[in-house]
């Protein structure tokens, strides 16, 4: 169904230090400003936190996928066998939203090999996506009203 995702999704893990990168930038530059007593605009203030949020979002979810296998090409016992666990065997299969990966055991108990802040990061950095959306139209309008 969303066979087009599949190409940028392969990418993602290795543009995640950019996107990490751009977001620090932005935060940084916006500190700087702030310092030298330059005050933004409440609606510059709001697109640069959008920024950060999808930033950091796309970069941790590409992380999610590098380091939880999700995107290994190979069978899921080799991915086992390199991250010291045993394959379980499982008939569920990886997820790509909630990030899920849970083909390896480790004592009997399922293993998801997708970090546990994973998930959360990426549901925090939407929030806040939105978030910082909304501020700015608000913002946007009410400059619109006083002027």
């Amino acid at each position: 169904m969303f066979d087009f995702l599949l190409v940028p999704l392969l990418f993602l893990p290795l543009a995640a230090p950019a996107f990490l990168l751009l977001a620090a930038g932005v935060v940084v530059h916006t500190a700087v400003v702030t310092a030298r007593g330059r005050r933004p605009r409440p609606a510059a203030l709001w697109a640069r936190l959008a920024v950060v949020a999808l930033c950091v979002g796309l970069a941790v979810y590409g992380m999610g996928l590098l380091f939880g296998g999700v995107m290994w090409m190979s069978q899921p016992e080799d991915l086992c066998l390199v991250s010291g666990l045993l394959y379980s065997g499982s008939p569920e299969p990886a997820s790509l939203w909630p990030l899920h990966n849970p083909a390896c055991e480790h004592g009997g108990v399922p293993v998801d090999l997708v970090p546990g802040y994973v998930n959360p990061v990426v549901y925090a950095a939407i929030g806040l996506f939105g978030a910082s959306v909304a501020g700015m139209v608000v913002s946007r309008r009410r400059l619109r009203r006083t002027v």
